[in-house]
């Protein structure tokens, strides 16, 4: 917990503006289970009930990571070029994100590999900090891209997404905090220790605070860095799927419930945002009437998918044996995303 609470603190300090990835993700004890597919070079579509396949989500295509990729030719000489050509052989996507974000200037000090790598000095410790190394350097990278109002989400190479004023009324932007989330019906406790079916592991880094009390925590960032989370633990799972042969045996990792919990908050949030207008005025008009703020959405919705059906059913992804699955496919949230297909022009599901 203490060096949970450190990272925290580090993560706030330097960015002043995103709550980072949670590298003490817990490792439980749990089956490390089979399933998914293999991944290669070819690109795919998401496939299940959940996507609308005449729609930005379920058109999405990336090439998933080669799971099978040899790394027994990469002899260790540093961290970062051991993580380089690992990601080269497995997951290129995030070997751009540690790129983008190392050779970023908009946060000072070390490089986000080595900030995050926990001082590894051989293979086994570069795998145990991998998937949070892409993720913070996935923020880093963003970061860099952002412009004014404007926030940026590198995807892929190749396609980088920007919207307007996604911040918070308070920060120049025209959305909400997103603490907020604590007082619809579909809240969750905290949890007290490791994660459960019964409570929300994430609302203590990410939803805390009070909006109104003038002092910054991270639940008092907007709808923009709710969803600059989405993108990145999207990376995460992305990683951790690429690398799980890597795993310890016996081990588990929360891959699959941070995106599924970041789904969830989306959805939720746009339901807020839509049934409480008086409290929110606009918020909900500049989310569904803009262009670019529904294709973050619904391409992240696409993406995330993607992942979620090549991963389906390996338990050492998820500490809840994926009853986090069930929060972001809840109806509530599947029908504000169908909202945002109607609202782009799609059929809708």
């Amino acid at each position: 917990m203490l060096r949970r609470m450190k990272r925290i603190l580090l993560c706030l300090f330097l960015l002043n503006a995103i709550a980072c990835g949670d590298d003490d993700r817990p490792m439980l004890d749990g089956g490390a289970g089979d399933g998914g597919v293999d991944g290669g070079s070819d690109a795919t579509t998401g496939n299940s009930g959940f996507v609308d396949p005449s729609c930005v989500d379920g058109m999405y295509a990336e090439a998933l990571p080669n799971i099978s990729g040899d790394l027994s030719g990469i002899t260790f000489s540093s961290l970062s070029q051991y993580l380089d050509e690992a990601l080269l052989v497995r997951y290129p996507t995030g070997q751009y994100l540690v790129e983008g974000g190392r050779n970023s200037d908009a946060i000072p000090g070390e490089p986000c590999d080595i900030r995050f790598g926990n001082g590894a000095s051989d293979p086994e410790g570069v795998f145990r900090s991998l998937d949070t190394i892409v993720h913070e350097c996935g923020h880093f990278y963003d970061f860099a891209l952002n412009a004014g109002s404007t926030s940026s989400f590198a995807i892929v190479e190749g396609l980088t997404l920007s919207a307007p004023e996604g911040d918070t009324t308070s920060r120049g932007g025209q959305t909400f905090a997103r603490s907020y989330l604590n007082t619809d019906e579909f809240a969750l406790p905290a949890c007290n220790g490791g994660p459960s079916e019964s409570c929300d592991f994430y609302r203590d880094v990410y939803l805390n605070g009070d909006p109104t009390d003038g002092n910054f925590e991270s639940g008092d960032q907007g709808f923009n860095l709710l969803v600059e989370e989405v993108v990145q633990y999207i990376n995460s799972l992305a990683t951790a799927w690429a690398f799980a042969d890597q795993m310890p045996p016996g081990r588990s990792t929360s891959a699959r419930d941070g995106i599924n919990t970041f789904l969830w908050y989306m959805g939720r949030y746009l339901r807020i945002a839509r049934t409480r207008a008086a409290e929110f005025p606009g918020a909900y008009e500049h989310l569904r009437d803009s262009a670019e703020w529904r294709t973050v959405i619904l391409t992240l919705w696409g993406r995330a998918f993607l992942y979620l059906e090549a991963t389906q059913g390996m338990a050492n992804l998820t500490t809840t044996g994926d009853a986090t699955y069930d929060l972001a496919t809840d109806p509530a949230v599947l029908e504000e995303i169908n909202l945002i297909r109607l609202a782009h022009g799609c059929a809708g599901l």
